[in-house]
């Protein structure tokens, strides 16, 4: 099997050469495992030492003991399998961490999950006040719908209801009359007020037009302290399944001010690498004047690469397009009409939030400044927008090196991707969207634009990609919005496999290694940290897990059932069992 001539094994017998502090100590040895080292050859060692929160020596078991002192500390791991610890390439810690503060989210499995929790909150919420459902996608419900505003209204008469999907939302006639929202009210910037083709009268479908809505709850108020406690609650999360540094994709200063505050304090057990979001919208002068401002008076908050091995600064990242979950992705051909996204209009390709020249501006102005550049981009005619503004500044100046990105990039084409590697740029993708997703897609779309979803050997044929999950709202790794377990996300990426099992473009499979290197290296690469993280080899952190099975030979369904033993940051224990 082509999988088993990658497993090979390193022997060594001296200690590497790693720099001056040669001579000090050797604080760990992990010996008697198999450590899947994710280096260029895809190596298992046998043992490894740590010294301080770096990897020392990567070898066999009698090199590796005989580095012992006396104040080493030897775990034997009888044998057990040993990876890089994972990388999630796109979280959004904060929003995610406070999203069950006050309450829990329900799971919306169906239509009637959704009518029965919005009739149960009719009795506890005054008449007039709003029934919120945020980031609940239609593609996810078993009948692969948005819910009407008839049958809104059914359920909640006397209450304004918003079902909100992201960029697209569905309100009750109740929700659009205390807004105001009739046949006379105009559209807003980059958004539409969906009318009905007969009548002229709003649908209730809301096409990044909820800023319409008017009284809606607020986020609520949790403080500074609070707010700290809940990420590091999720942060603990994230280390029982092996997750040591994750992407913080539109990263605020009080997000950052939070996350040095955990390192402060010695709390902090994720490293993150964080995007700081950015408005692309305004004059020359403004974007500049907005990108001056980003780093602070303290040089913290960039440009991209400032900071240390805990906190450091990523891209620049906007939004570009919606998306593909909610019907609002901008697409080459019209999105077909029907009531998965209650699309009407015959000619309606989703929607495009910043004008091509004014892309090329934005990030003409970043580049100029030193920022790696990022966005939200979902459809393919969305990716020519952002190609071509990334190769118009390429032209002035080339951006190989910057490895600028794309977010989400669910629909490429082959000349996007050709272009992607001729610039050098790479993308950070979402495996779980295909389990979650793909079974309604695959009903709505048709096979030509489906061969084209979430295509990752292609990806990878071109250039590099990165898996991350988009966690946003809720704790729970499955149930969340969305699934933030690597393990899923790594399986899907193996099998295909949608949650109703179907296997979506078996072609498009990638082996056990590839996915691997998808959580390590590959989004080390993404984030210009390869030479700190993504490998077990010397110098590099040691950011670690031990498994319970053999990531590599164990039946693919088992992928998604592996267990993490324990998990180490720098060298030190942040989650795990007892190992004798």
């Amino acid at each position: 099997m082509r999988q088993l001539t990658l497993l090979l094994f390193v022997t060594l017998a001296l200690p590497i050469d790693i720099g001056a502090d040669d001579d000090a100590p050797i604080d760990l040895i992990l010996h008697n495992a198999r450590i899947v080292t994710v280096d260029a050859r895809f190596s298992i060692a046998r043992a490894l030492a740590i010294r301080g929160e770096r990897i020392a020596v990567v070898g066999d078991d009698k090199a590796i003991l005989a580095l012992k002192g006396a104040k080493t500390r030897v775990v034997d791991l009888a044998g057990r399998m040993v990876l890089p610890g994972l990388y999630d390439s796109h979280v959004h810690p904060t929003s995610a961490a406070t999203s069950e503060l006050t309450e829990p989210i329900p799971v919306l499995r169906s239509l009637a999950d959704v009518f029965t929790h919005i009739e149960e909150k009719t009795r506890v919420l005054p008449e007039g006040k709003w029934i919120v459902l945020r980031f609940a996608f239609p593609t996810r419900l078993q009948e692969g719908r948005f819910p009407t505003r008839a049958e809104l209204d059914r359920v909640a008469p006397k209450h304004p209801v918003l079902y909100n999907a992201g960029p697209a939302s569905i309100v009750n006639s109740m929700g659009l009359k205390v807004s105001g929202i009739g046949r006379d009210t105009p559209n807003p910037a980059n958004g539409v007020v969906v009318r009905d083709p007969k009548t002229g009268e709003a649908t209730g479908m809301l096409r990044n037009a909820s800023g319409l809505l008017k009284g809606l709850p607020g986020g609520g108020a949790a403080g500074f302290d609070a707010r700290r406690d809940a990420v590091k609650k999720l942060f603990a999360r994230y280390n029982a399944h092996g997750i040591t540094s994750v992407a913080d994709r539109n990263g605020s200063r009080d997000g950052l001010d939070l996350y040095q505050s955990l390192l402060d304090r010695q709390e902090l057990t994720v490293r993150l690498n964080v995007s700081r979001g950015v408005s692309p919208y305004g004059s020359r002068e403004e974007i500049a004047r907005r990108l001056d401002a980003l780093p602070g008076k303290d040089r913290k908050g960039g440009p991209t690469g400032t900071g240390g091995v805990w906190i450091r600064i990523g891209p620049i990242k906007f939004f570009l397009d919606g998306g593909m979950l909610n019907g609002t992705a901008y697409m080459r051909t019209p999105w077909p009409k029907g009531p998965t996204y209650q699309i009407i209009e015959d000619d309606y390709r989703g929607l495009l939030f910043v004008e091509p020249d004014q892309v090329k501006m934005v990030v003409e102005e970043a580049v100029r400044r030193g920022w790696q550049v990022t966005a939200h981009t979902a459809g393919e005619a969305a990716m020519d927008v952002l190609l071509d503004a990334y190769d118009f500044v390429d032209r002035q100046k080339p951006i190989k090196d910057l490895r600028l990105c794309i977010t989400h990039a669910n629909f490429p084409s082959q000349r996007n991707l050709e272009r992607c590697r001729r610039l050098g740029v790479c993308a950070d993708v979402q495996p779980a969207w295909l389990w979650k997703d793909g079974d309604t897609l695959n009903r709505v779309l048709d096979d030509k634009r489906m061969r084209w979803f979430q295509p990752f050997k292609s990806w990878l044929q071109y250039t590099t990609v990165g898996g991350g999950s988009d966690h946003m709202i809720k704790l729970d790794p499955l149930e969340a919005t969305n699934p933030w377990d690597p393990w899923l996300g790594m399986y899907v990426a193996v099998s295909r496999k949608t949650e109703g099992g179907r296997v979506h473009r078996r072609d498009e499979r990638l082996t056990r290694e590839q996915a691997l290197r998808l959580y390590t290296i590959n989004n080390a690469y993404l984030n210009r940290e390869e030479q700190d993280k993504g490998t077990l080899e010397p110098g590099k952190l040691a950011d670690f897990i031990v498994i319970d099975r053999d990531y590599l030979r164990c039946p693919e369904d088992d992928i998604r059932q592996v267990r993490v033993l324990s998990t180490y940051v720098g060298g030190k224990k942040v989650y795990g069992i007892k190992i004798k």
